[in-house]
């Protein structure tokens, strides 16, 4: 789907995450992931839809540590982000910041809308298939 670097593709994010939290789990260490779903990607003819979600990753890309992992979700319009280390008010500082971010840059202007979900572990959820659940992911997942 994504044809640049710094973008997993869904099944490489998910074992990531998968170990991710198994680390947290062993070592008692918060996990939060973020989910980015672009509504209103509708492009006009000759237009790349790719390009707005491009954007949406680079900007993600620049504002994240270097430890946090942008990756793809389950549809072509959503972004999921794993910050380990990260508890609930991290994650909603971080959430809160790239909010501004993403005003600043005007993805509104393109009409474009981004809804975001927070979930954190172990807070919300103590396994993949709740985190993924909390923050709208289509379940049952892909098998290896």
């Amino acid at each position: 789907m994504f044809a640049f670097g710094h973008v997993f593709r869904r099944q490489s994010f998910l074992f990531l995450l998968d170990l991710e939290i198994k680390r947290a789990r062993r070592y008692q260490n918060y996990l939060s992931l973020l989910s980015f779903t672009l509504h209103g990607l509708n492009p006009s003819p000759g237009e790349n839809p790719g390009v707005s979600l491009r954007n949406l990753a680079y900007l993600l890309k620049d504002e994240l540590r270097g430890t946090d992992c942008v990756g793809e979700g389950e549809t072509a319009n959503r972004l999921l982000v794993m910050l380990p280390y990260a508890d609930m008010s991290g994650v909603h500082k971080v959430r809160e910041k790239l909010e501004k971010i993403f005003q600043d840059y005007g993805f509104d202007a393109e009409g474009l809308a981004i809804e975001i979900s927070e979930v954190c572990f172990p807070t919300h959820a103590t396994n993949i298939e709740g985190l993924l659940r909390r923050v709208g992911y289509n379940l049952p997942l892909p098998h290896p």
